[in-house]
């Protein structure tokens, strides 16, 4: 029998980390490993019995709230494989380098990290005689995968955070529908906003072709994705974002197969425009996307729900979103998160999920 203990991340927004255990065999495997961010970061519950036992760690993506917490479990001396997909163990040597300067934790450097070949998307690895895994894309961002974990007898669907209709990236179907435990991303499950809304509404936020809006963000396949539709939508606006942004895009073309084949030369004739440029404290009309907030633009807030016309841009499944995933997974038991407490409540007596 499967346990699957949430040392973070239920009744929650973040600090994401789940403790799976087959009680047949013992076996122990972490799934992600995050923070709750904030100042201070608040950590999952692992202790110094937890980071020994467990024989490997599977992220999703390299999100904070995923990864955040691996130095923590690196000190209470994990020395085990950590896996993930090439695009997120490409993006890893940069985190790990904000790891020691923010920290300092001399322990970081014996986490061993492994890179699940491309030529294994969709297919079953055995892992040892009894864990396989199977993984494919999640499209929340570049990187981001879910995982179909076998232990012994049992199965486990993990989504990691998942968007099920990128326009850039891809989002696989799951190769088998029917597990013992699935853990589902609810993150954004308290509301319904369809994608096509979504625009429609921040559209309405940006009229004026004379004004200097700023949308905030942060490098993810949220801000990617906006950046991409509205740059279509509005064929007449100059967009200056955030040079870290403009190099993000870049790394896409290295991982085209992450990538909707019919949007990959759009993407490239986006990156190549005159339309497009990294900010370097410009302060000509057009549509800003910075991961700070200088002063004199016009804010547009993406991450905020307040009604149906907000100009908020889902980076996780809405309602509908997670009633299309319960179809598709049949699970004997299904347990959210992402959600904070009071929006699990609302969710759970929506899906009539006890």
């Amino acid at each position: 029998m499967l346990e699957v203990c949430a040392l973070g991340g239920v009744g929650e927004y973040g600090r994401n980390c789940f403790l799976v255990t087959d009680q047949q065999s013992d076996k122990r495997i972490l799934l992600d490993c995050g923070v709750r961010n904030g100042k201070p970061e608040i950590y999952p519950s692992i202790t110094e019995e937890v980071a020994h036992s467990i024989q490997a760690v599977f992220i999703s993506h390299v999100h904070n709230d995923h990864v955040g917490a691996l130095p923590l479990l690196a000190a209470k001396g994990f020395t085990g494989d950590i896996w993930m997909s090439e695009a997120s163990f490409e993006q890893m040597p940069a985190i790990m380098r904000n790891w020691q300067d923010k920290l300092g934790i001399t322990a970081i450097d014996k986490l061993s990290f492994h890179p699940f070949a491309k030529s294994t998307r969709g297919k079953r690895i055995m892992l040892t005689e009894n864990l396989s895994i199977t993984w494919g894309y999640s499209g929340h961002m570049l990187g981001s995968v879910w995982y179909i974990i076998q232990i012994g007898e049992q199965t486990l669907f993990y989504s990691g955070d998942i968007a099920l209709a990128s326009p850039l990236l891809v989002t696989d179907k799951p190769v088998i529908h029917s597990y013992d435990v699935a853990l589902i991303d609810s993150g954004h499950a308290a509301q319904t906003m369809p994608y096509h809304k979504s625009i429609k509404n921040i559209l309405q936020h940006v009229t004026n072709p004379m004004e200097k809006y700023l949308i905030p963000i942060t490098i993810s396949g949220k801000a990617c994705d906006l950046l991409f539709s509205l740059f279509y939508k509005l064929p007449d606006r100059a967009f200056i974002i955030d040079d870290s942004l403009h190099q993000h895009l870049y790394n896409y073309l290295e991982h085209s197969d992450n990538i909707n084949n019919e949007r990959l030369v759009q993407l490239e004739a986006m990156l190549q425009s005159n339309r497009l440029e990294s900010y370097q404290k410009t302060r000509k009309p057009g549509i800003y996307l910075l991961r700070g907030k200088p002063k004199g633009f016009h804010e547009v807030n993406t991450s905020i729900y307040e009604d149906e016309q907000s100009p908020f841009y889902k980076s996780h499944p809405d309602l509908e979103d997670v009633q299309t995933l319960m179809r598709t997974i049949d699970a004997e038991e299904f347990i959210f998160f992402h959600s904070k407490q009071a929006d699990l409540e609302k969710i759970l007596d929506s899906l009539q999920v006890k």
